[in-house]
């Protein structure tokens, strides 16, 4: 009788098989540098700097107002009436305020602070009209240009010049139009009575109207172009005169809003 072989045993078993290249593919991958569970295939949230990245920057803001001091070296009591060691004058100082009041309120400003009245004080004018042109073709869209000043008065009653505001005393603010060589002289008298009637309405007895003089104070550059005299020397303080910019400013803004 033929003998009957035993039947032999078989290699690895299937599962045994499926254990072993399911841990050497985890092995390999995780060799590889791919963890599957680990944070950085989790969405995290972007960063700041990648939020700073992707946000849209603010559109250039666009000057409306021009304002210069073509007798920039003007000072109020108790100073000299001008600034001698060639420093722009109180009246610059004013001109800030007046212009960062502005600025708060959303509307930007070209402050020029260059003195014009020195070396000569009669080509101050001259000096300045020069700035008024390059400022306007920069910025076409200007539309106001304001030349802030101080009053120059003698033998005035005391407090002919201020008046009260809220409890607080304020420099009156007078406004001149010139109307030499100017052939926009209606328009800026418009203009200068407009500003002047807007203030008096707000915040009455700060405005002493608007004054014709016959001189030439570069109106024609621009139809909405006047004189601003913030007080006067002798009689208000810088304190006064800061006090009144933020007035005038608060009426401004109005008007080209």
């Amino acid at each position: 009788m033929a003998r009957v072989r035993k039947k032999e045993k078989n290699g690895p078993g299937l599962l045994f098989v499926l254990v072993t290249l399911i841990v050497v593919a985890v092995v390999g991958a995780r060799f590889f540098g791919f963890h599957p569970d680990s944070e950085s295939d989790v969405p995290q949230p972007p960063s700041a700097e990648d939020n700073q990245l992707k946000t849209t920057p603010p559109a250039p803001q666009i000057p409306k107002v021009l304002v210069l001091h073509s007798h920039a070296t003007e000072n109020y009591h108790p100073k000299d009436s001008h600034q001698h060691n060639g420093e722009p004058g109180d009246v610059v100082a004013v001109g800030k305020v007046f212009v960062q009041a502005l600025l708060e309120k959303g509307i930007m400003a070209v402050h020029d602070q260059t003195i014009h009245d020195r070396p000569r004080y009669s080509e101050a004018f001259i000096n300045s009209s020069k700035i008024i042109e390059r400022a306007l073709s920069e910025n076409p869209q200007i539309q106001m240009v304001l030349d802030i000043h101080r009053d120059g008065l003698q033998d005035k009653p005391e407090g002919y010049t201020t008046v009260k505001v809220n409890g607080q005393d304020v420099a009156k603010i007078l406004f001149i139009v010139g109307n030499e060589n100017n052939p926009k002289f209606e328009e800026n008298m418009a203009f200068a009575k407009k500003i002047s009637d807007a203030l008096e309405a707000k915040y009455p007895g700060v405005s002493r109207g608007v004054r014709v003089f016959k001189s030439d104070y570069s109106g024609q550059l621009h139809p909405n172009s006047v004189m601003v005299l913030i007080g006067d020397w002798q009689g208000n303080t810088i304190e006064q005169a800061n006090a009144s910019a933020l007035l005038l400013a608060d009426v401004v803004a109005s008007l080209i809003k």
